[in-house]
């Protein structure tokens, strides 16, 4: 299951922008395993999209945000439709 969230950063002068984010469950540690919820920035990159700790693309309003979560979140529904469920073989005489 993925979570996503819109960031909203506040300037100084008043003004507010948008960061479109999704989260991932990652493991670290060598002995001791732990996990650790960890956000990343959705961001546009042609007609596809893209997921990075370090990119930010900023929104001047929610609605456009809203725009890029929802197109991310078909873009992976269409990738988990097109994985291979099972494989069958059948045999030719």
């Amino acid at each position: 299951m993925s979570f996503y969230r819109i960031k909203i950063e506040e300037k100084n002068n008043g003004e507010k922008v948008y960061i479109p984010q999704t989260c991932k469950l990652e493991s670290f540690g060598v002995w001791t395993k732990r996990q650790q919820i960890v956000w990343y920035n959705i961001h546009k990159i042609g007609v596809g999209f893209g997921i990075s700790k370090t990119i930010t693309v900023r929104y001047g309003n929610e609605e456009d945000a809203l725009k890029v979560i929802e197109g991310y979140k078909n873009r992976y529904q269409i990738d988990e439709d097109n994985k291979v469920k099972s494989t069958t073989y059948k045999m030719i005489d």
